[in-house]
């Protein structure tokens, strides 16, 4: 079809039979042939372009990697920061830890080339993985040792400074606290490469330590140290003479002291490193003077010191984890339903205001657990910043920042906003939702920072705005509903109808609750606010969903064929699910406000007794109601009888069951009631039984009865609709003024109108049988008469006896019951319905012999009208 164009096939039949893919069919006779050759094509495409790949990865392997930068390297048992200098293919690194140094040459994604540290040296193989992120080598590959590393862009922010033992001191605590030496996490980040630039200030012979790898001893010099509290400024820092001096660490609240001695060596000074015992029985001595090991800070149940709480704060903060800095705040008188809002907001306004006093140096704050002297980090005159000692329930104590100081930090940050940041913290400085808010309304004016009561004047603003903003939207989306609602069926409509004032109370309930965050808004105005917002929401969403579930019930009738009994469990979820709505809505928004409702529910399990006793019908008829589904004795439109009443069914309710009675009344039964009585489900029957008692006049003679009886019996088993067993019909007993037959079996059918039209042609068949045997119903009255009054027919009653005594001289009498045999041949023998009927059918041509007649199996339930097979 190449050249073709559509447009001429598709009006030209010649064109349309020579390119048809079939001879003498059209392209329309395959309106799936473009589609199937429109993805063979892609296809194929997709599989030339992956054969393609093999070739195309090779040629862009070849461009050379950059390994320029700062690594975090790791071998067995050791490892250190190296810093790559390229050009071209020459690579150049130096990693001063071991004073070693490289040479190498790149090749693609490979760096081939040599190490060298003091007299040793040897060779090695770097490979830089696909991102350009890290690196997987060997060195020594004759004893296959690893050598693996990880790009470090955070390191080169923080810069050493040796120009004199406090600079010394300061560059080694910050990059040991930022490597997360004591397991607290900074803004920083660079691990081991931060510890690489820690040990290079320390000048430590191999011999001092004691056979221990340069960053575990590195490690080791830092806990020692870390256990002393000092105070930068008052190490050595100005003219200093000769090359060496000391200064004396003291560990807060005890009297052990570490020596630490500095020596400058080229005009920078560096921490003498003591011999590997002396390091280590400092710090068995420092943990004695504490009573205990060192604290797992990272705990936040565990706040022994004001340098904990520190931790705590600056480290939760950089790891993201809002439940630990929450633990550092003494919240206690705020509010709990703003409370972790709060938190957030307040652990944010004390950390700005920290980058601004200057980087927090761990070793500077006490660490004495058994101190109770609050902590006064900084002094301003708008507020102080303070840790002091919380009592727990427990007996212990936690140290957190103070009441005063959260409330406090609002007026503190804003008269040192236009304080710069600290430099080590400048490239990490970011703002949050607020302080970002806070930034634009003081780009836009100045005057909107100013106070206007309980917040700010662009707050009251943003406040404003949000609930104009949330009824525009209300509106707005009403005006949605009401398009689709008239476009919609009656139903749709009535739906929306519904909606249409909840979604205007939703929009602006979360407007509101979503300017929450960004206005910072104290919780003075933000518990009202929050409150408003969430009952708004909950006001607007329960009618909507009460709503939706009465509509998912409904289309769940409408789509499917339900059962009688799976009715009743849809209107018992439907209950339950939207009492479980309510429910949901009350304890959301007891949550939400922070609402004691575990103490609540606690209390009607203990003392509401009596509120249990009061509602416990309504329970009853509840659980009553799932055991009728459980049960299922009866179901919706079932016709039953219950007590001395009968209808049918027709809803089953939480509370109660509603019944149609037989005078098209609805009665209205309890559950608890109704679960209780003698219920019978006319429903579920498979036939109707069939009983009465005919009563004959006792001038009958033996004979005329049995002939009665035998007759009776033929009737019964040659009728189509009366089942075999049971099928009796007895001489019961003499009665006060009659002879009593007792008749009993089931008629095939539980219809109730069929049965009585079934039972009309029985009962008119037995008083032809009566009547032929020349038997008479017996009255229930007491008459004097003589014979002559009511004559016998006598010719009748002859007949009948002679029918008997023929019987018993053949052995054929029909006494207790009638042989296998006759009961066979007779078996639906009678015509019914009868001769003249409407649905008259003859009776079945009986089969030549008995046997034949016993061969053949009983048709229970053939139509009336239809032959049998």
């Amino acid at each position: 079809m190449r050249g073709v164009p559509v447009a001429s096939i598709e009006h030209d039949p010649q064109a349309r039979q020579r390119y048809a893919p079939f001879p003498g069919k059209s392209l329309r006779h395959f309106p799936g042939i473009a589609l199937v050759l429109i993805r063979l094509v892609t296809l194929i495409a997709a599989l030339a372009l992956a054969g393609l790949l093999p070739v195309i990865q090779p040629a862009h392997a070849q461009q050379t990697a950059n390994w320029a930068g700062v690594w975090d390297t790791k071998w067995r048992g050791g490892g250190a920061q190296i810093t790559f200098e390229q050009a071209g293919a020459e690579v150049k690194g130096v990693y001063p830890l071991y004073g070693g140094r490289i040479e190498a040459k790149a090749e693609g994604e490979k760096l081939l080339g040599r190490w060298f540290e003091g007299n040793r040296q040897g060779e090695f193989s770097f490979v830089m993985a696909p991102d350009g992120a890290s690196f997987m080598g060997r060195f020594e590959s004759a004893t296959a040792e690893w050598w693996t590393g990880v790009r470090v862009d955070a390191a080169e922010t923080l810069k050493v400074d040796q120009t004199s033992p406090m600079t010394t001191m300061r560059s080694f605590l910050q990059t040991m606290n930022e490597s997360g030496a004591d397991n607290v996490p900074r803004a920083t980040g660079g691990g081991m490469g931060l510890a690489a630039l820690a040990a290079g200030l320390v000048d430590v012979t191999e011999a001092d330590r004691g056979g221990l790898n340069m960053p575990d001893y590195t490690k080791l010099l830092f806990s020692v140290i870390d256990n002393a509290t000092l105070r930068l400024w008052n190490l050595p820092h100005d003219a200093i003479p000769g090359d060496e001096v000391t200064a004396r660490l003291q560990q807060y609240g005890s009297k052990v002291f570490f020596d630490v001695t500095f020596r400058r060596k080229a005009g920078e000074w560096f921490i003498v490193g003591p011999q590997l015992a002396v390091l280590q029985a400092k710090l068995a001595e420092f943990q004695a003077a504490r009573g205990e090991a060192p604290d797992m800070v990272d705990d936040p149940a565990k706040l022994a010191s004001p340098r904990d709480t520190f931790k705590m704060l600056l480290g939760g903060i950089a790891d993201q984890n809002g439940s630990s800095t929450q633990t550092a705040l003494d919240m206690r008188g705020y509010n709990p339903a703003v409370r972790s809002d709060e938190a957030v907001l307040l652990e944010s306004y004390l950390k700005k205001v920290i980058d601004r006093i200057g980087y927090v140096y761990w070793q500077e704050i006490p660490d004495d657990p058994q101190s109770n002297t609050p902590y006064v980090y900084f002094e301003h005159p708008a507020g102080n910043i303070v840790v002091a000692p919380v009592g727990t329930e427990k007996g212990g104590k936690l140290w957190k920042f103070t009441p005063e100081t959260l409330a406090n930090i609002r007026t503190l940050y804003a008269d040192i906003e236009d304080a710069p940041v600290a430099p080590e913290f400048t490239a990490f400085a970011g703002n949050d939702p607020f302080f970002a808010t806070r930034g634009l309304a003081r780009e836009i004016s100045p005057a909107l920072l100013t106070r206007a009561g309980p917040i700010e004047r662009w707050q009251w603003l943003g406040l404003g705005i949000a609930v104009l903003a949330g009824i525009a939207f209300g509106f707005l989306a009403n005006a949605v509903i009401v398009f689709f609602a008239r476009r919609g069926s009656c139903g749709r409509a009535g739906f929306f109808r519904v909606v249409e004032w909840a979604v205007r109370s939703i929009f602006l309930g979360l407007f509101l609750l979503f300017a929450l965050r960004p206005l910072g808004l104290p919780q003075v105005i933000a518990a009202s606010a929050k409150a408003a917002a969430w009952s708004l929401i909950l006001i607007g969403a329960v009618p909507v969903v009460w709503h939706l579930i009465g509509k998912i019930a409904e289309r769940y009738r409408a789509t499917f064929n339900v059962p009688g009994y799976h009715e009743t469990l849809i209107s018992l979820l439907t209950g339950v699910a939207r009492i479980a709505a309510l429910v949901v809505a009350f304890l959301l928004l007891a949550e939400v406000l922070a609402i004691p409702y575990q103490g609540v529910l606690a209390g009607l399990g203990i003392g509401g007794l009596a509120v249990a006793l009061a509602a416990q019908p309504t329970l009853q008829n509840f659980l009553s109601g799932l055991t009728l589904y459980a049960d299922r004795p009866v179901s919706v439109g079932d016709f039953c009888k219950f007590g001395n009443q009968s209808g049918t069914i027709e809803h089953i309710g939480m509370r109660s069951t509603r019944i149609r009675s037989v005078d098209r009344t609805v009665i209205s039964v309890p559950n608890s009631d109704f679960a209780g009585m003698q219920i019978e489900n006319y429903a579920h029957r498979d036939r109707t039984r069939f009983a009465t008692t005919l009563q004959l006049r006792y001038e009958t003679t033996p004979d005329q009865l049995r002939y009665t009886l035998a007759a009776l019996r033929k009737l019964l088993i040659a009728h189509p609709r009366v089942i075999d067993d049971p099928c009796r019909v007895r001489f019961v007993g003499f009665g006060p003024y009659s002879l009593d037959i007792d008749v009993f079996t089931y008629i095939m059918t539980a219809d109730a109108s069929e049965f009585l039209a079934i039972r009309e042609d029985i009962l008119l068949s037995m008083i032809a049988v009566m009547d032929e045997a020349g038997a008479q119903f017996a009255f229930p009255a007491q008459l004097e008469y003589s014979a002559a009054d009511l004559p016998l027919d006598q010719e009748k009653r002859i007949a009948a006896e002679k029918r008997v005594s023929a019987w018993r001289e053949e052995e054929k009498l029909p006494f207790p019951d009638f042989s296998q045999l006759d009961r066979l041949e007779l078996n639906d023998s009678l015509p019914y319905p009868p001769q003249g009927s409407v649905q008259y059918r003859e009776a079945q041509t009986a089969p030549a012999t008995v046997e034949a007649k016993a061969s053949l199996e009983k048709a229970r339930w053939s139509l009336p009208w239809r032959k049998r097979v």
